[in-house]
């Protein structure tokens, strides 16, 4: 579904769209964990590729900022599933080679670890913020806000709730302004981080009273 002054990913938009998100997590803690090694850690651009690709296949709400792609928003509701075939699609087998069988296998149990969190914590349904991402450039120039208002807007207008993880404190703030709320804080076994857990429950709707005034 469009959302305000945002454009929805495409299949063509892909590549630009994965380096914004690379630039952005390049020296996030996570992207270490999943890539330990600084040789493969260029190759992350290909991480992101896999991932948009499929979010796009499996349309799941994937929205960037303009076609020059400053930032990137990635939402998932709850009760979607994805199937195998866009996994192979997405070009899941060239993981291995680009990216390490580190990352695999790390990727692999950190999705399902949170995924069960998820289940545990985020109320249903809900919207699930897979992915934000604004290049480095642009930071502070307010291109999250510009991709966090429309959706928050109208799962308030739908009465819908968002989660979000974050292994980032900085970024944890940023989600508490835009009215979530954290529920848990937990380490990913190995990983050396911690990451914060954050569920938004829809803002109330106006009562019949204040409408009138």
């Amino acid at each position: 579904m469009p959302l305000d002054n945002l454009t929805s990913l495409t299949i063509s938009l892909v590549k630009q769209a994965a380096l914004t998100g690379a630039d952005a997590f390049a020296d996030d803690p996570s992207t270490y964990f999943l890539i330990p090694d600084p040789g493969k850690r260029p190759n992350l651009k290909y991480a992101f590729e896999y991932y948009l690709r499929l979010s796009v296949l499996d349309r799941d709400e994937a929205y960037i900022t303009s076609p020059q792609c400053e930032g990137m928003a990635v939402w998932a509701y709850s009760v979607s599933r994805g199937s195998l075939v866009n996994v192979l699609r997405a070009g899941w087998p060239w993981l291995p080679l680009r990216c390490g069988a580190t990352y695999i296998v790390r990727d692999f149990l950190t999705e399902r670890r949170y995924e069960k969190l998820r289940d545990e914590l985020a109320p249903k349904p809900h919207m699930y913020l897979a992915l934000l991402a604004v290049d480095p450039r642009f930071q502070g120039q307010g291109f999250a806000s510009k991709l966090m208002k429309p959706m928050l807007k109208r799962l308030d207008s739908e009465r819908l709730a968002a989660y979000v993880e974050t292994q980032n404190m900085k970024n944890a703030a940023m989600y508490e302004h835009f009215g979530f709320k954290l529920v848990r804080e937990d380490k990913m076994p190995g990983a050396g981080f911690t990451m914060y857990l954050m569920t938004r429950q829809p803002a109330p709707a106006p009562s019949a009273t204040n409408i009138l005034l």
